[in-house]
């Protein structure tokens, strides 16, 4: 999906600090009652984009019009709170019901030529990006908003605390990341998809601050310090979403693997050596079929852990029919756990596939997002963990599969 993107950073002008409860301080709080704040009103225009801003009924609304998506922003620098280390920003927003498709959200870290947004968009989807003099890069990909209601207004919080970002949707969590944050300030983003005339309004806004650091559901000091920045935000994101119990943990690399099973109805296991039943195991996958028609359901490349011998063992692979498929087996009956549809079928493919396994829950990753979780999976037992193949074809190679940037994170108290 093509994110096109504008960019306002609207003036947040201090109140005199109130407390909220006993950890937040309530530095700025506006619903846009009577404007007394001034926020811009009227018609702008940036480039080929014409934007709009009234306030009617305790909205701040914007209808945006363009034929040439570009990123544009206004702003002014925060000055923030003596003592504060934590900050919490949210805004109420209401998008259009379906069409035109857009996302709007919150600009955070603004540094003038560079700042971050994270986005609700009315597809049913999050994502949070990085802007840096006019280039995107998405952090987090588009991801789906379970709850999400069509026909009204959200609220969407980002509170920072030791760097982190942590994104909330309504209240409850939704996943988070490491900005570094440069107490650079926050605004308002509107991303419109179309050239269609496309309204947005945004309701009340808050920012509050709290000299409290310490976070009460998780801590970004138990990651082990020696693991990716990517590795470390899906411990921290699974353990917001109680996925998994505790983020402490030792991490490794994987090795990277070239393997191919030309044996239809066949699979190969290739272990890391290891004994656990906690871990987390990611790795880029590519797969190639060396039969244009193979069988698709059983041609695939993924991991298999919890593995006593070679029939008793827990499998989790990505197909060449577009779905993951979790099975285990123990001493040889098997049984089918979920099957989770990633996309559509392909012969020759690939993306990033991951796994946490945290006693009875199985979480299933596809491209650093969270596809469907196992919650009764009873067969637990510690054993080692690896990759797996299955081969659909007997013709040429069989079933390539290429793992590359793997990663394990194997949790304490294992």
């Amino acid at each position: 999906m093509k994110r096109s993107i504008w960019v306002l950073l609207v003036f947040l002008i201090f109140l005199p600090a109130a407390a909220q409860n006993s950890d937040w301080q309530l530095e700025f709080f506006d619903d846009y009652d009577d404007n007394a704040f001034s926020w811009p009103l009227g018609t702008e225009m940036q480039g080929t984009t014409t934007i709009e801003r009234v306030i009617t009924d305790s909205d701040y609304r914007w209808t945006i019009s363009t034929t040439d998506p570009n990123v544009s922003w206004m702003g002014l620098n925060l000055g923030y709170p003596e003592g504060a280390g934590r900050y919490r920003f949210s805004a109420q927003i209401r998008l259009p019901d379906f069409d035109p498709l857009t996302c709007a959200g919150l600009m955070l870290d603004n540094q003038g030529s560079s700042f971050y947004g994270y986005v609700i968009c009315n597809d049913k989807s999050y994502s949070l990006f990085r802007s840096e003099n006019g280039s995107v890069k998405t952090l987090i990909p588009y991801s789906p908003v379970k709850d999400y209601d069509s026909f009204a207004a959200f609220t969407m919080s980002a509170e920072i605390n030791d760097g982190w970002v942590d994104l909330y949707y309504n209240g409850e969590s939704l996943d988070t990341f490491n900005i570094g944050f440069g107490r650079g300030s926050f605004g308002l983003v509107a991303m419109p998809q179309s050239t269609e005339k496309t309204e947005i309004s945004f309701g009340a806004l808050s920012f509050e601050s709290s000299a409290a650091v310490q976070q009460t559901t998780f801590n970004a000091a138990a990651v082990d310090p020696n693991a990716s920045e990517n590795m470390a935000r899906l411990v921290k994101m699974l353990n917001m979403k109680e996925r998994i119990a505790s983020t402490a943990g030792t991490y490794s690399p994987l090795p990277e693997k070239d393997i191919s099973l030309a044996m239809m109805g066949y699979s190969t296991r290739e272990g890391f050596g290891i004994n656990a039943q906690n871990l987390l195991l990611q790795s880029d996958i590519a797969w190639f079929s060396g039969y244009e028609r193979p069988d698709y359901a059983n041609s695939g490349c993924g991991f298999f852990l919890r593995g006593v011998d070679d029939i008793t063992y827990i499998e989790i692979y990505a197909a060449m029919d577009g779905a993951v498929y979790v099975n285990a087996y123990r001493a040889g009956a098997f049984v089918p756990l979920i099957t989770l549809k990633y996309g559509v079928w392909s012969i020759e493919g690939g993306g990033r596939l991951g796994v946490a396994a945290d006693a009875q829950k199985i979480t299933i990753l596809w491209n650093d997002s969270i596809l469907g979780t196992v919650t009764d999976a009873t067969w637990m037992w510690s054993g080692d963990a690896g990759y797996i193949v299955h081969s659909g074809t007997n013709g040429s190679f069989g079933t390539r599969c290429l793992f590359t940037g793997g990663e394990s994170y194997l949790f304490s108290g294992d």
